[in-house]
């Protein structure tokens, strides 16, 4: 892997890592909506996906989640 690929994973974690420990903030401003995240900053949200990534510059290279109180179900 080449240093650049690393320092943009590592950022992407860092920015997961942040959805994390501010959740309960998150979820009282943005519940049930999609947010984009970079640098620990909410850039945009938006209740629909294709909303939120249109307003993005750089959707590819940032952290994208939903926020919700709902308990998610995975399919594996």
């Amino acid at each position: 892997m080449n240093g650049q690929l690393i320092k943009e994973l590592l950022a992407f974690e860092a920015d997961h890592t942040w959805i994390n420990e501010n959740l309960e903030t998150l979820l009282d401003q943005y519940a049930d909506q999609w947010i984009a995240v970079k640098n620990g900053q909410v850039l945009a949200n938006d209740p629909d996906l294709t909303g939120l990534l249109s307003k993005l510059s750089d959707p590819a290279h940032t952290c994208v989640e939903y926020i919700t109180r709902e308990p998610l179900e995975m399919v594996l």
